[in-house]
């Protein structure tokens, strides 16, 4: 995790962008160290990567401001870029994000309304980078039951 918890002056050698050791970090945390029924298609590797970007937005830009903030997008090609196993596919990188996101949109999400015990108030919540407000709710992990994703989110 040292390359979680770096300086700030690497960041702004690097324009922002996040030093190789926290690249190596989550390619190997997020996409090497996964099972290999998981590392069969480029639908699951960007799920992966997905949860990479999360993770790296969530932890490492919010614990060192002066790191860029990546689009999805942005953040896949910087992965394929840095991480051995994904760059033999660098080339073909737009066409694999835009079928991973017209996969995407077809993946079943479920969630749930959460209300107090009055029934008077809900929970409602929003993404980081979100304008509008909703339900809890994710995308259903594969083989994952209804009930079992609508509590993991």
């Amino acid at each position: 995790m040292s390359g979680l918890n770096r300086s700030s002056s690497a960041a702004f050698k690097n324009g922002g962008l996040p030093p190789q050791e926290l690249l190596d970090d989550l390619c190997s945390r997020f996409v090497l160290n996964v099972p290999k029924e998981d590392q069969q298609s480029f639908e699951r590797i960007l799920f992966l990567v997905e949860y990479a970007h999360w993770f790296y937005e969530d932890n490492s830009v919010e614990k060192n401001p002066s790191l860029k903030s990546f689009t999805l997008k942005e953040f896949t090609s910087l992965m394929f870029n840095s991480c051995d196993v994904l760059r033999p596919y660098v080339a073909h990188i737009d066409d694999i994000f835009k079928d991973f996101t017209s996969y995407k949109v077809k993946v079943p999400v479920t969630g749930a309304i959460i209300l107090d015990v009055t029934f008077e108030r809900c929970l409602l919540v929003k993404g980081w980078k979100g304008t509008s407000w909703s339900f809890p709710r994710g995308k259903k992990n594969k083989d994952e039951e209804d009930h079992a994703c609508a509590v993991r989110e």
